[in-house]
Formats: structure tokens, C-alpha cells, sequence
């Protein structure tokens, strides 16, 4: 059995102030002079409460032990500058440096300080420059010799704001022992000191002759220290004069650490944990989910990116525990290359509020992944905003969270693991994390949507159908060569949104009408949309009417059109019932039908306006020229799936019979479709059998019937199944003479037990009449060949030849009544014809010749006489 993996808050125990809700923006906002003047949070006040929340990287452990080998007059560099990226660090290392300098004691029994080296008696000395006044504050060398108690020596160069020289400051260090100088924000002073000596006319430059000058003074001293943060590159708020400073100060700094950085790759975790989490929970549980979360990678072969199938990638999930390692590389990496984020304070603040939210909603999932991100909470989605602009704030509420965004909406209406998992909210959550940088790469692949998104109860297969329905349903949400980003500029969709509520339903209506008609067929004949019963005549042919949508199964208007349909045939009543079937339209159908209908519209019309398609990106006008051709072909199937309620007449009334729903990707057309179910269900057939017409349409005491009464019979009876065709019965007519079930009579012939080959107007019998009289007729024949010897000796009448005027229009009787009986009493008779033909205006030669004359030569007839006057 399967053991279900434990929520995340179910093993760790965040901070206090995070369970409690009670997080506050200062606590993630380090500020040295703060600290040092008691205004900052306790947190980075309280040295023994700092270390225990912060984790030693190797970079920051580095820099500890070689300004404390320095201080104590051992090995280590004299002049470090801590140059990172923004956030990255520099002022959590001056604080660490601080604390174990100044506050060594009451710290000594942490393990990762007693581990350190010790500089006994060091006194360190801070200069902020954020926070120092440059105008009417103390210039760095006076706040440095005040701190350290040898003030008096630089008085007056502190007053007149002149950089003091060597000597002075050398005395200082002397006269003070072991000292660490920590100068944080530098740029930031100098920059407002070079405006200051500006305005009091005073020589420029003079900070940066201080630092000069205490770099060389303390690089060759025995036990002192310096320490200076620079930024990595220049912020947009500095000016070409910031620049050339920054690179003064860079020579000036020195070499030494010239780019330190205090967090690097996997440290970032342990960073984060340790601040955010009291207690990790067992190692075991650890090591359990990083394994199921690897055991499911490595199921889905391709579908994930290749490194997360590596067994360091489970290492990797485990030392982020109770992060997926996903969630802070993509805050880290790109969030965190913006210069207003503040790598690794930005996304300790970021993640702090995630964890808050997620703790106090108890949201399951055994890791906090980047598809849980809550972009509802109006806390966290301000730390995403402020970065990239007010406008996609509405760009969320939109498409993403809140009370009217269409992804929610979309779990809820696909319900199943859509709703219980958030499937669509998380995905657009995750691809809305990773659409920023300020870097190139500002979308993500299905491959890391799924990482983002999969875990354990979530069946892998939905991540792509989902993704889709975003693409159709959002307005934010691009897709370009499969690679999936939010921008704040409306997508493809939106633009057909808005065109599709430009589609009147009158033209949905026409383009409705016009589809049925290409897609009718010619398998019954079919009447579009008639409004009356003289719209359809009373014919022998097998009809089909379709109603139009007003005229819907549900409604009392189809059902009444329907049944004065089947009942009247014009002014009169309808006599060939049985013949008509009524098509008619599912209401419910008919909504989604008319939603793809007015998509087609809208697309056609969006292919067709240049200006508009101008403004399209190129993938843009290959993805509406898809959607155009996949709803083309997707409107056939669409209307047979609405036009579903086919009404057959019975002797009790209408029945009404559901055609179901029809074969994906079916190439019928409606009519073929309503043939093929009548065929089916045996109303409509192909083959009848000789009982069948015995059975069926003889009544007990008949014996013959003509074949025409039989098939307008069928026609005629409403419930009785209908022959396809004429020949349907003509071949069940043939059928039965050739096996005896039934005979055949052509005028006074009668075929029985051989073939025959009947007309409409041949008369069916029972096969036992048909049997007597065959018998009688060869009784008659014994008879007959006596009866002839009696009258050949008796000088029977041997030859008959009859001259006589007939009507033209009698001619076929003649054949019937004259020739054919002498046909059946003798040899075939000899047959002279006279005509004589009389015209007022006379005959023309083409006539004469061209006609008369050579049809009587095509038949062999011999002209014995041809007069003309």
C-alpha cells in the first residue's frame, strides 16, 4: 500500500512570527547603522538570536575567519571589498563581522562561532553611508576616531570636512589596538559629499583621499582590518561622476576579495531555512519525499527536463526541503536578477509571506512548489508588482487569481482534479513566476510546467490539456514555439474575444442555415428550416426536414410544427406519411454550437481584416490561421451533434428517437447519418423477404395483390418499415417466384418456381395460387393438345386474316387483346399495316424520309406499297 506523502506543514514548524502572522518588512531590511544605534529589529540586533537564524555559508565563513586571523595578528587580508550583485548579501556579512567582533562573549557558546577563530580585546567601528549627513554630520574619519574614542585627534579636519592624512589616522589605530572598520553604502557618501564640497566650495574629492589613505594605514598595520561594500555595477540613480568614483574606489580597495560572494549555488536553502524555520522536522521524512518526488521524474522520461532526473537533484530537493528547489531558482535566478529585488533579501521577504499564507490556509502538498504561490494574497503579489509594473496587477486578476479570474474559473467548470488541485491556477501561476527576468529568458516549457506543477495525486496527463485550455480561455497567457510566458499585452484570444462580440445572432443564424445546407446531403431529400406544411409536398420520396433552431426538441413550437408536418401536405392532408422524417435541434447542443459558430465568425473576420492582422506577431497569424482551419473542420461534426432528436411517425404518434452522439471525425452529412440510424433500427430496409411481404401486407383472405398497392402501402402507414426502393421489392418479388413462396402474374401469365422479372404493376400472388393455376394451365394444355387433334380432323379454322380501322391511340390494346392471344393459340402472326395519313399543310421530305422511312428500315419492315398525292 502507498504510503501518502505528509504535508509540509505537517513536519516543519516555521518561525514564530511567521505562524503567528505577525511578519514585519523591517526584519528582512538589514541596515548596519541601524544595529548599531539599537533602531533595528532584534533579530539583527541580538547577536546570539543573529546567529542562531543565520546559516554560515563557506563564503561568509571564509570572511569571518580571515578578518578575525587579521585581527588577531595572524594571517589574512588587510582590505577586503565585498563587491556582489544587488541583495546579494554584503550587509548580512558586515553584520555577522559586527556581532563577532563586538559581541563575542555573549555568543561564544554557538557552535558555528566557537569554531572561529578569536580576536581578543578588537574593537570594531562602523560608518553607513546611508545614513551619515553629509553637510552637517561627521565626515567617515570623524565618525570612525568618535567611535573609537581618539576623536580629539582629528578634530578640526572633521569639522572643516579635510581628509586628515596618514599620521593622524595611524595614531588613531595605534592609540585604539586591534580594530575592524566596516563601511557600508560608501558610494552612497560619496556621492552626497562630492555635491556638499560643491556647494561650500570646498576641494572635491576629500573621501576619497580618506580612503586612500587609512587603506595604506591599515595594510601596514600588524592587527587592523578594513572592510567596504561596493555595488557590482551602477544603479540607474547614479550619474556618469557615481561611475568614476566607483572605479576609484575599486583601486583604491584593493585586490583582496575583490568579488566575494557570500551565497553560492545549493547555500541559498540552508540560507532560507534557516531563517524561516524553528525546526526542520526527522531527516527521514527529508528523505522520502525528495525520493518520491525523483521516483516520479524519472517515470515521466522525457516529459521533465533531464537534470531533475539526476540523482543530485534529489539531493537537491532534499536540502531545500520544505522548498522545491524549483520555486527558489526561479526567484533566485530571475526575480533576483532585477536590481529592485534584492536577491537573497527578496527572496527571503518573498518566501517568508508564501510560507505564512500557505501555513495558515494548511494548503496540502508535500513541498512548497511555485504552482501554490497564492497571487490572491494582495502581500506577496505586491512583492511580484512592484518589480515589474502596476499594470500586471490586473494582468492577475484577469487570468490568474482573484475573484473574477478565468483560470479558478476553469478548474471549477472541469472539475475532477482541475478543482481539487487548482490545476489550471497553479499552472498559470507557475509560467506567471517564471515570465520575468532581467534577463532573456522570460517564458518556460511544458516540461517545467510540470515540475512546477506535479505532485503526488496529480495524474501527469492533465498538465497538457490544461495548458491548452488556458491558451484558449486566457487573455494574457502567449504561447509562441511551445514556450509559455504572461505578458501585459492581450494574446491572440482576447483579440478574438472582442471580435466575437461584434457577431450579431442574425449572422450566426445565416452562417447556421448555410452549414446545414453543404452539409445536408443527398441521402434523403432534405427540407431546410420549413415554416409550414405546404414547405413540403406529398410525395413517394423518402424526405427528411430539418427546423431551424426557434423550432428546438425542448420547445412546444418544434413539437407543434412537427406534428402539422406529418399531418397536413398543404390545404389537404398528407398521404404519404410514412415517408417524411423531422431532424430537430438539442437546446443544450445549440448553445455550444452557436459559441463555435460565433468563433468561426469572429476568426474569418479577424483572417480577412489586414490591419488587424498587421498587428499580429507571425506566430500570432499561423495560430489564427490553425483555429480558422480546426473550426472549419470542426463544424460538421458539431452541428450532427446538435441536430440529434429525429422524429419517426408511429401508429400511436411521433416518436422521438436520439441519435446519440455521433463518431468523432465521421465524414457523414446529416442526411447519410439519419439513413444509416434508420437502417439500424430496421425502419428503413434494404432486403425484404418474400414472407415478409406475404406477412405483412396480405390480408387473410387475399390472394393476389398488385405490387404497386404493396409499396404505397408501406408508404402510406405511419410505423411500417419502409423498402429503401422500388427494387427493394422487385427483388423480393423475384426471390419468392424463383422458390415457390409466392407467383407472379404478367396479364394472363403466370410465373411460378422460375424467374421472372416483374414491373410496379405485376401482381403478386400466394405461392399455393400460384401453384393451382400453373397446374390447371398444364391440365389445360393435355387437354388442349387433344382437343386440337379433334379439331384438325374435324377442319378446325387454320389461318385468320383481318383487315380493320383502329383508333392511333388504341395501338398498345391491339398488341394486348389481338396479338398476343393469336401468339399464345399458334405461331407468331404475320402483321400487315395500313396507313393512310391526311396533313392540310403537307408533309416535308424530312419528315417522310428522314423519320418514317428509316424507322420502318431499322426495324425490317418490307414496304409493300408507298403512295404519295
Amino acid at each position: 500500500m502507498k504510503m501518502t506523502l505528509p504535508s509540509w506543514w505537517q513536519v516543519t514548524i516555521p518561525h514564530r512570527d511567521i505562524r503567528e502572522g505577525k511578519l514585519s518588512e523591517a526584519i528582512f531590511a538589514a541596515d548596519l547603522g541601524d544595529v548599531v544605534y539599537g533602531k533595528a529589529p532584534l533579530e539583527y540586533r541580538d547577536a546570539s538570536i543573529f546567529f542562531q537564524k543565520t546559516y554560515l555559508t563557506q563564503g561568509l565563513k571564509n570572511l569571518l575567519e580571515n578578518v578575525l586571523s587579521r585581527l588577531s595578528g595572524g594571517k589574512g587580508d588587510a582590505v577586503i571589498q565585498l563587491q556582489t550583485p544587488f541583495g546579494g548579501g554584503k550587509t548580512h556579512a558586515l553584520l555577522a563581522l559586527y556581532h563577532v567582533v563586538r559581541h563575542r562573549k555573549e555568543i561564544e557558546h554557538l557552535t558555528a562561532v566557537s569554531e572561529l577563530p578569536e580576536a581578543k580585546d578588537a574593537k570594531v567601528t562602523v560608518f553607513v553611508g546611508t545614513q551619515a549627513d553629509a553637510v552637517s554630520g561627521k565626515t567617515p574619519w570623524g565618525e570612525i576616531a568618535e567611535q573609537l574614542g581618539q576623536y580629539e585627534i582629528i578634530k578640526e579636519h572633521d569639522k572643516k570636512r579635510i581628509a586628515p592624512g596618514k599620521e593622524k589616522l595611524r595614531q588613531i589605530l595605534e592609540a585604539s589596538g586591534p580594530t575592524l572598520i566596516l563601511m557600508d553604502e560608501i558610494l552612497e557618501y560619496i556621492v552626497k559629499a562630492n555635491r556638499a564640497e560643491k556647494v561650500e566650495k570646498i576641494t572635491q574629492g576629500q573621501t576619497l583621499a580618506f580612503l586612500q589613505e587609512i587603506s595604506e594605514v591599515v595594510a601596514s598595520s600588524e592587527n587592523c582590518g578594513l572592510v567596504i561594500t561596493l555595488p557590482a555595477s551602477i544603479l540607474e540613480r547614479y550619474d556618469e561622476e557615481a561611475e568614476r568614483s566607483l572605479q576609484q574606489l575599486q583601486k583604491i580597495s584593493g585586490r583582496v576579495e575583490a568579488v566575494y560572494t557570500p551565497v553560492e549555488g545549493v547555500e541559498i536553502y540552508e540560507v532560507i531555512r534557516k531563517r524561516l524555520f524553528e525546526d526542520l522536522g526527522d531527516e527521514k521524512t527529508r528523505r522520502q519525499v525528495a525520493e518520491s518526488y525523483f521516483k516520479l521524474y524519472q517515470s515521466l522520461s522525457t516529459d521533465v527536463p533531464s537534470e531533475v532526473k539526476e540523482i543530485e537533484y534529489r539531493e537537491r530537493i532534499e536540502r531545500a526541503y520544505p522548498f522545491h528547489p524549483e520555486l527558489i531558482d526561479v526567484l533566485y535566478e530571475r526575480w533576483g536578477s532585477y536590481p529592485t529585488f534584492q536577491r537573497t533579501r527578496g527572496v527571503l521577504r518573498l518566501v517568508a509571506e508564501v510560507v505564512a499564507d500557505l501555513y495558515g490556509g494548511k494548503v496540502v502538498s508535500p513541498l512548497i512548489q511555485s504552482s501554490i504561490v497564492n497571487l490572491e494574497n494582495q502581500t506577496i503579489r505586491r512583492e511580484f508588482i512592484k518589480h515589474i509594473g502596476n499594470e500586471y496587477d490586473s494582468v492577475i486578476s484577469a487570468d490568474i487569481a482573484g475573484k473574477n479570474a478565468k483560470a479558478p474559473r476553469i478548474d471549477k467548470e472541469m472539475g475532477s482534479e482541475y478543482e481539487r488541485y487548482g490545476t489550471a491556477k497553479g499552472i498559470a501561476t507557475s509560467v506567471f513566476l517564471y515570465s520575468f527576468s532581467a534577463g532573456a529568458s522570460r517564458e518556460t516549457t511544458l516540461p517545467r510546467i510540470r515540475v512546477a506543477l506535479l505532485r503526488e495525486g496529480i495524474p501527469a496527463t492533465i498538465v497538457g490539456d490544461a495548458v491548452a485550455k488556458l491558451e484558449e480561455e486566457l487573455w494574457y497567457f502567449h504561447s509562441e514555439r511551445k514556450q509559455y510566458a504572461f505578458r501585459n499585452q492581450p494574446n491572440l484570444n482576447r483579440v478574438i474575444v472582442d471580435r466575437e462580440e461584434t457577431i450579431s445572432e442574425d449572422r450566426i443564424r445565416e452562417e447556421l442555415k448555410g452549414l446545414i445546407q453543404k452539409n445536408a446531403g443527398r441521402a434523403l431529400e432534405v427540407y431546410l428550416w420549413p415554416e409550414s406544411a405546404s414547405d413540403i409536398p406529398d410525395n413517394k420520396n423518402l424526405k427528411l426536414a430539418i427546423l431551424s433552431p426557434s423550432c428546438s426538441y425542448d420547445s412546444d413550437k418544434g413539437k407543434r410544427l412537427a406534428a402539422e408536418l406529418f399531418e397536413k401536405a398543404g390545404l389537404g392532408f398528407r398521404v404519404y406519411k410514412n415517408t417524411l422524417f423531422i431532424l430537430l435541434i438539442d437546446d443544450n447542443q445549440h448553445v455550444f454550437l452557436n459559441k463555435a459558430l460565433r468563433r468561426l465568425l469572429a476568426l474569418g473576420e479577424i483572417q480577412s481584416d489586414k490591419s488587424l492582422l498587421e498587428t499580429l506577431t507571425r506566430q500570432s497569424q499561423e495560430e489564427l490561421n490553425k483555429k480558422l482551419k480546426e473550426t472549419e473542420k470542426e463544424m460538421p461534426f458539431k452541428i450532427l451533434m446538435a441536430y440529434r432528436y429525429l422524429g419517426v411517425l408511429e401508429n400511436g404518434g411521433i416518436n422521438w428517437k436520439d441519435l446519440g452522439i455521433p463518431t468523432v471525425g465521421s465524414s457523414q452529412t446529416i442526411s447519410e447519418r439519419v439513413k444509416q440510424y434508420l437502417k439500424d433500427q430496421e425502419k428503413l430496409l434494404s432486403r425484404l423477404t418474400p414472407k415478409y411481404l406475404l406477412d405483412k401486407t396480405f390480408g387473410k383472405d387475399e390472394n393476389e395483390k398488385s405490387l404497386r398497392e404493396i409499396y404505397e402501402l408501406h408508404l402510406k402507414t405511419p410505423g411500417m418499415p419502409l423498402p429503401e426502393s422500388e427494387e427493394v421489392l422487385l427483388d423480393a418479388v423475384i426471390e419468392g417466384a424463383r422458390t415457390g413462396i409466392l407467383g407472379v402474374r404478367e396479364n394472363t401469365e403466370v410465373y411460378y418456381r422460375q424467374e421472372v422479372t416483374p414491373t410496379i404493376d405485376s401482381i403478386v400472388l400466394r405461392g399455393e395460387v400460384a401453384s393451382r393455376i400453373k397446374e390447371g394451365e398444364r391440365e389445360e394444355e393435355r387437354k388442349g393438345g387433344a382437343e386440337e387433334e379433334e379439331i384438325v380432323k374435324k377442319g378446325a379454322i387454320r389461318r385468320v386474316t383481318l383487315r380493320a380501322k383502329i383508333p392511333w391511340d388504341k395501338l398498345s390494346a391491339v398488341i394486348t387483346g389481338v396479338i398476343r392471344p393469336l401468339m399464345d393459340r399458334g405461331l407468331p402472326p404475320e402483321i400487315t399495316i395500313e396507313i393512310q395519313a391526311d396533313s392540310v399543310e403537307g408533309f416535308d421530305r424530312t419528315t417522310l424520309d428522314s423519320k418514317v422511312k428509316e424507322t420502318l428500315r431499322q426495324i425490317d419492315a418490307k414496304i409493300e406499297e408507298w403512295k404519295e398525292e
